[in-house]
């Protein structure tokens, strides 16, 4: 398969890893509630539990794969693995027979999810920093496209009544057996057709002897042995060749020479630099000299993105917890005019997502984030002017809502897509898959908290309120004084180096 095949189809199975995700979330959620109550007899607090449980083994998983992603810089291993956790979780949710199982069942998947942390680590690696961000909106366009769609699955599967062996195929166990098959067909799909991409700003050290490092002026390091065919490649901002060689090279004479010794003479000359992050080993370095997360996490700017994660996907879960019950004691909505709202959410969202990677290459990431704050801010505030106080049925709670709703559907998008951008520009590139999984994690807890907070506090709206628009100023002030450490370090030709090409180039080409 061709090189531009391989990106192409690989894409497409990360595309479907995020659809699936979505739909899992809108087929498995709506029925779980009625799932606990009706076959197991179960309490209402169970229900909080089950659903964070979910959250709670991805928060520790995703740390994990990222790990593991890191270490064996392959990504393809730990993506058949983790599916077989989603589709061990899913079938277990089908064949429960007790309340606990039901737990157990999305703990497990939980695990599954995890290994979202190392596809964007994947997407980080093999991606250029213009195209990234629009890459990044994609895959989480498609997984609130699975959003949208789920609930319409859903009106199918309601209605199976059939026997499967000794299982029963009904409104509660379908959505498990359904997501089950789904993740299967996906474990097909990511074994035939997904593929370990080439990174793109890095070069491992024992390919050295394959390339050779330009100046802008198009002089080469070690010009001496003759080739008929160079390839070029952008490498950390330099131009660099690829050289295919012939059984022999000719010298400066015109001689026949082995071209071993040219090569050698190239990559001794090579590595005797230590610029631009080219260390002097051949050897492939190992783990432990890789990974520099505690520098790497400290810093600044990266804890603000940490913070404004958690920030953000509290609130965001909070108000998702206060949505159904707060629409049914204000206008008294029920199941249908719910499942429209939250279909009509989705909807928004995805067109929102499709603005983002318009905009993302005429917009920086932290302007982008801005605009997302910004936009959070703005339904916060007009939620604790005109709905903290709002009384069932009043005329007013319609439009309020629907403006807040507004608000707050359009700036997620902004944020969420710039915030994973901009950390996997500023975090070290070996590394990423482990500081995806600690932002996952962050993530997660954010969202097992938020849920607790605004479920708990639908008639003290002002409370629930007032601490979330807290948070939002907290975050502005944030961005507001890291504002200029929010950016992808700049990539320039150190000194060291830079003297090595001005002084090849002062050499005649053929001394």
């Amino acid at each position: 398969m061709k090189p531009k095949a391989k990106k192409r189809s690989t894409r497409i199975c990360v595309g479907l890893f995020f659809l699936l995700g979505g739909i899992e979330y809108a087929v498995i959620l709506p029925t779980l509630w009625l799932y606990l109550e009706h076959r197991f007899d179960s309490e209402q607090w169970f229900f909080g539990v089950v659903f964070a449980a979910f959250c709670f083994s991805n928060l520790l998983s995703s740390p994990l794969f990222g790990f593991w992603v890191d270490y064996t810089q392959k990504t393809k291993p730990a993506i058949l693995f983790a599916n077989l956790f989603e589709i061990g979780g899913n079938f277990l949710y089908f064949v429960a027979w007790s309340k606990y199982w039901v737990l157990g069942a999305r703990l497990i998947s939980g695990i599954g999810a995890g290994i979202g942390a190392g596809i964007f680590a994947q997407i980080a690696r093999t991606t250029t920093e213009e195209e990234r961000t629009g890459i990044y909106s994609i895959a989480m366009a498609l997984r609130h496209f699975g959003l949208l769609v789920g609930p319409g699955l859903n009106l199918f599967l309601r209605e199976l009544n059939i026997k499967l062996g000794p299982f029963k195929i009904d409104a509660y166990t379908a959505p498990g057996i359904f997501m089950a098959i789904m993740w299967v067909l996906l474990e097909v799909f990511m074994l035939l057709f997904y593929f370990d991409l080439p990174v793109l700003h890095s070069v491992e050290r024992e390919d050295f002897s394959d390339y050779s490092i330009n100046s802008q002026a198009g002089s080469s390091v070690g010009q001496k042995s003759a080739s008929p065919h160079f390839e070029n490649r952008s490498i950390n901002g330099y131009v660099v060749e690829r050289r295919s060689y012939s059984p022999y090279s000719q010298n400066v004479n015109g001689d026949l020479t082995d071209p071993n010794s040219c090569v050698d003479e190239e990559r001794s000359e090579l590595l005797n630099t230590t610029a631009g992050g080219f260390h002097e080993p051949l050897k492939k370095p190992s783990v432990m000299n890789k990974w520099h997360l505690t520098k790497d996490l400290i810093r600044e700017e990266v804890i603000v993105i940490l913070a404004s994660q958690f920030m953000m996907f509290f609130n965001e879960t909070a108000f998702e917890a206060l949505v159904t019950p707060l629409s049914e004691y204000l206008l008294g909505w029920k199941e249908i005019q719910n499942s429209i709202l939250y279909c009509l959410i989705a909807l928004q969202a995805i067109l929102v997502f499709i603005l983002v990677k318009k905009l993302s290459r005429k917009i920086s990431d932290r302007w982008l984030m801005v605009i997302g704050v910004a936009s959070e801010g703005l339904a916060l505030i007009w939620y604790l002017f005109m709905l903290a106080n709002a009384k069932p049925y009043e005329s007013r709670v319609l439009p309020t809502l629907t403006v807040g709703t507004l608000l707050i559907v359009f700036g997620v998008p902004f944020f969420s897509v710039a915030n994973i951008s901009l950390y996997s520009k500023i975090t070290d590139e070996k590394t990423q898959g482990i500081a995806q999984g600690i932002r996952r994690s962050v993530s997660g807890l954010a969202m097992i908290i938020g849920p607790l907070w605004g479920g708990a506090l639908l008639h003290r709206l002002y409370v629930m309120l007032g601490v979330m628009a807290a948070l939002e100023v907290i975050l502005t002030l944030m961005i507001f004084l890291s504002f200029h450490r929010l950016k992808a370090p700049s990539k320039q030709m150190p000194t060291p180096y830079s003297e090595i090409i001005a002084d090849n180039e002062r050499q005649p080409l053929l001394a």
